[in-house]
């Protein structure tokens, strides 16, 4: 769809000042090539005044097309002499007659200036000779390096453009043919632009890019890029039979068979059935190796079938108008003028071509895909297009369209596009046709950088003076009657129409887009978006407008983003979001455009969904420092006046620090009357805490149980911390009074994805820092308590682990340094064993080396929990055991939690050493809960020979170690039979000792 506005994109149309009449022309940036005469060219200068003359030279044969590069600054020609056509490169022409003479210097392409031509005149124009195997039929210059490209039949041929230094003379600029392009088209039209190449047959499309690939196979000199095609089924058949193939012959002089339409798109471009073939010619540059390693890519393919509502030739079907449209970063548009070259940083590309009743836009750059279609109102004969138009020439009238190309070029160069940050209208939207202009006869159009030339003819006859014969008189007698016709001469003029400055443009639209904001919102946005594309693209590329529109570019830019961010935050629109980044672009601050809303007539509009929420998205998220109190208190009337139930949480943003905290007060008691709710109470303590009334304060935290406190924290973070890890009033007062519901809170927010656990221990850490350098390194007890209540609630198996050796860590280096946390732990190891599945019930024989080692100092439970939890079988005993350097094993706490990781690991043997050597009380305790089942072998295999040997010779002064014995000697005469419990018993034993647990084993074994 096509919407139509009565915008003038023309501010003046001046007469180009040549003598005869023009046959063709070309523009390359500010200057135009005008050929008339056949063979002459007159180069003028466009100014704002006018077209200035520069130069004027003639060429060796009838120009047929001409085009200009601005890299280089080179015109080449196809020229007809002798009904042959020519390619030819004039260089340093605009040294020609510069000092009122002739001087021309001829030379064949790739045969640079030898002596004696060597120190030529720096004002010689040189003219280049291309010779070609086939006639050239269409040229284009790359406007990103100056290479060119010569489209003849069915093949295209490169040549890249370079610079040759002769001995420390300037440079010479010379052509190398690198490359040829077959294919299987006859081509009317080639475009090249930094190695996309693109192709019209009659109605066909191709767009191939020259791409480069790390690891290829050796292929031969020439490369085929083709799949296989879709074969129409009717041909198919046609091929098959004979018979049918003979009648369909017959009839060819009766119908014509036309080709389905078909559009592919990158890879499935491959598809096309178009033969692609790659013959490298260049010698310099070009190793075998590179050749080997790029390819032509076919993106884009498309066919068209003709329409025959319009047809009466086949140059009334055929595509015209081929264009590459580049967009450059800012910045990188200067071309240098002579020999001088500076290759320009490609943003995006674009490929515009059209039938003579519609235009098609592409992009071909980054994506490969259709932006526009452009519907004419009558036949087309030609068409150019810029960052900014479409100019579309017919018979008689100047057509004008906008286009989308800067909305891909923005997105391309910015990839923060389309987020909360920066916005820009879609490339789909729809496209707008400005105001038509009537000229007689437009033959031709060419633009040049804020100019549009244009070429109108006309031919004015008188008609034929003779005698109407009437009906039946003989062919005789008209003759006899017929006078000769006379012909005027033709009349022509060369215009160049001025655009009118992007930023007044951009106001004439806002202004026309008015009369439609009341009744139809959508052209009123449709208008202001149009206008942000063109601002758009004169920011991406500054070189479309003059140093005084560029001083206005971003004022106005900012002033259309507010006007968009005005629109989608006023009406009822669908994508309302858009408030946010377009007002974020505008630069305008929050109290600035809070002020101007209050101004507004329409009180339903002022605070619409658009608005509401870019000001929740700011007042919660962007806005960092608080605001000053006047634009606190108008936030605040804003949420009163569009969603009270807001009130609760713009109070907990950090920027609302400075509001009025009586009026606080009574918009959350009005709240709090129509929709109680723990959020609100939450907000009135905290309102209540910053006013110092402790009564109002227990008043609100007494409303509610703390699991529904709980709750209300998780609706709203902020009321716990700012910024992440700033704590505020009322979590300093929790911490004091209610430990337990902080932590609650803490557990159900990470739970809930609210936060983080980095930034909740981050939170702990600053809450309960001291500002001692000495205690930085020291785990608050409140941290801990969160990563024990963490423990107790969690599921995931990762996070599990990570909460384990947190407390393992705090809990050996405690217990290593005999450090008494900062307050009371909310949980015992009681609590944590009877809560947690992760803390295990502490073994006996763990009791026993606490008892002897009388560690009193454990007033906390730490050494405790840290037991209880090796004691349990979830924690990765492996580790543990870096962190057991810090608790020496000749000490009761260090010993327990050394021989812990040693049973958890399976080694009973190692910590049945370690007991009899530092806690033989422990022995008897350990062997009662650990040699069990496949294990009780070592009793009689380890425990009671080490007890053997160790009390031989003691006698009955080591007491601990003689009753472990008996208890030993007691369990293995239950479990052994009498022989066996008697080869096991020492040779050197006392008899007396022995012989009863002997005498037990007998009578045991007896009875069973």
């Amino acid at each position: 769809m096509v919407r139509v506005y009565n915008c003038h994109p023309f501010a003046a149309q001046l007469i180009v000042p040549v003598q005869h009449e023009p046959d063709t022309f070309c523009c390359g940036r500010d200057t135009l090539f005008v050929v008339s005469a056949g063979c002459k060219v007159e180069a003028f200068n466009i100014t704002e005044s006018g077209c200035q003359p520069i130069c004027t030279c003639v060429t060796l044969g009838k120009v047929r097309k001409i085009t200009f590069s601005g890299i280089g600054d080179y015109l080449a020609t196809i020229e007809e002499k002798s009904k042959v056509l020519s390619l030819r490169v004039y260089l340093n022409w605009r040294g020609y007659q510069a000092r009122g003479k002739s001087r021309v210097g001829i030379r064949m392409v790739g045969h640079v200036l030898q002596a004696p031509f060597k120190g030529a005149p720096k004002d010689q124009m040189e003219i280049v000779e291309v010779p070609l195997s086939d006639p050239p039929l269409s040229l284009s210059c790359c406007p990103v390096k100056g290479d060119l490209a010569v489209g003849c039949h069915n093949k295209v041929v490169f040549f890249r453009l370079k610079e040759e230094m002769l001995d420390g003379e300037s440079p010479v600029l010379d052509f190398e043919r690198f490359l040829i392009v077959h294919v299987s088209l006859s081509l009317l039209e080639v475009a090249f632009c930094d190695g996309c190449l693109a192709l019209i047959a009659d109605l066909e499309v191709l767009v191939l890019k020259l791409d480069s690939v790390q690891q290829v196979e050796r292929k031969s000199q020439q490369q085929t890029v083709q799949e296989e095609a879709p074969i129409d089924e009717g041909i198919d058949k046609e091929d098959n039979n004979p018979t049918e193939a003979a009648s369909l012959s017959q009839g060819q002089d009766e119908f014509v068979l036309f080709q389905s339409p078909l559009e592919l798109l990158g890879e499935d471009a491959r598809g096309s059935g178009v033969l692609v073939s790659l013959e490298w010619t260049g010698v310099e540059g070009l190793t075998t190796d590179l050749r080997n390693n790029l390819y032509l890519r076919p993106i884009l393919y498309r066919r068209f079938a003709p329409d025959l509502s319009h047809i009466y030739s086949v140059e009334e079907t055929a595509l015209h108008s081929l264009q590459l449209l580049p967009m450059y970063s800012t910045g990188d548009l200067e071309s240098d003028v002579g020999s001088g070259r500076k290759e320009k940083q490609l943003l995006s590309l674009f490929c515009f071509f059209s039938l003579p009743h519609v235009g098609y836009l592409y992009a071909v750059g980054n994506m490969v895909q259709q932006l526009s279609t452009y519907s004419y109102p009558e036949k087309a004969k030609q068409a150019v297009i810029s960052p900014q138009f479409l100019h579309v020439i017919t018979r008689n009238n100047l057509l004008c369209y906008t286009v989308r190309c800067s909305a891909v070029a923005a997105r391309d160069k910015d990839p923060e596009m389309d987020t909360n940050n920066k916005a820009c209208p879609p490339f789909f939207m729809p496209v707008s046709a400005l105001r038509m202009q009537l000229f007689i006869g437009l033959r031709a159009v060419c633009h040049s950088r804020n100019h549009l030339i244009l070429l109108a003819k006309t031919e004015c006859r008188v008609p034929d003076r003779q005698t109407e014969p009437k009906k039946g008189s003989p062919q005789k007698f008209k003759a006899t009657n017929k006078m000769p016709s006379v012909t005027s001469e033709p009349g022509w003029n060369l215009y160049c129409l001025q655009m009118v400055p992007t930023v007044l443009l951009c106001r004439e639209m806002v202004d026309y887009s008015k009369r439609y904001k009341a009744c139809s919102p959508q052209s009123y946005v449709h208008l202001l978006s149009e206008a942000h594309l063109m601002l758009e693209a004169a920011l991406l590329d500054p070189d479309l407008c003059n140093q005084t529109d560029s001083e206005e570019l971003v004022p106005a830019f900012k002033e259309n983003c507010a006007q968009l961010g005005d629109c989608y935050s006023q009406f009822e629109m669908d994508d309302f979001h858009l408030a946010l980044p377009y007002y974020k672009m505008s630069g305008l601050s929050l109290n600035d455009l809070i002020s101007r809303r209050l101004l507004w007539e329409n009180e339903h509009q002022k605070f619409g969904k658009g608005f509401m929420y870019y000001l929740k998205h700011s007042i919660y998220e962007d806005i960092e420092e608080p605001l000053n109190e006047e634009t606190a208190n108008q936030v605040l009337h804003v949420f009163k006046l569009a969603e009270p139930t807001q009130i609760p949480h713009a109070l907990c943003s950090p920027c609302m620090r400075n509001v009025c905290l009586r009026t606080a007060w009574d918009h959350l008691e009005r709240l709090s009357a129509i929709s109680p709710s723990p959020l609100v109470m939450l907000t009135k303590a905290t309102v209540a805490l910053r006013l110092e009334d402790l009564q109002k304060y227990q008043m609100a935290m007494e409303r509610y149980t703390e699991t529904r406190l709980v709750c209300g924290f998780v609706a709203e973070p902020n009321l716990l911390r700012h910024h992440g890890f700033v704590a505020t009033e009322l979590s300093c007062e929790l911490k004091r009074t209610q430990p337990g519901l902080l932590v609650a809170v803490f557990v159900a927010l990470l739970e809930s994805n609210k936060i983080q656990l980095k930034e909740a221990e981050l939170f702990f850490k600053a809450l309960c820092a001291k500002g001692d350098e000495a205690n930085e390194e020291e785990t608050p007890q409140l941290l801990v308590d969160f990563w024990e209540a963490m423990l107790i609630a969690c599921t995931q198996e990762a996070m599990v682990q990570v909460l384990l050796m947190k407390l393992v860590s705090v809990y050996v280096q405690r217990t290593a340094r005999k450090q008494q946390p900062d307050k009371r732990p909310l949980k015992t190891v009681e609590d944590l064993i009877n809560s947690c599945g992760h803390f295990g019930r502490i073994f006996s024989w763990i009791h026993a080396i606490n008892a002897a080692g009388r560690h009193s100092q454990d007033t906390s439970g730490d050494l405790q929990k840290l037991q209880s939890i090796l004691c349990g079988f979830s924690i990765d005993v492996k580790s543990v055991l870096p962190l057991l350097h810090q608790l020496p094993e000749d000490e009761a706490p260090g010993l327990s939690i050394h021989v812990l990781c040693s049973v958890r690991l399976g080694e009973c043997e190692r910590v049945t050493d370690q007991l009899l050597d530092r806690c033989p009380e422990a022995v008897l305790p350990f062997a009662n809960c650990e040699m069990q089942q496949e294990k009780q072998s070592l009793w009689w295999k380890k425990l009671l020979p080490e007890l053997c040997k160790r009390t031989k010779g003691a006698g009955r002064e080591n007491r601990i170690l003689v009753a472990s014995l008996k208890e030993t000697l007691a369990m293995v005469a239950t479990t052994l039979q009498p022989v066996d419990f008697l080869s096991i018993l020492p040779d050197d034993g006392v008899a007396s000792f022995f012989l009863p647990h002997l005498l037990e084993c007998s009578r045991k074994n007896s009875i069973t």
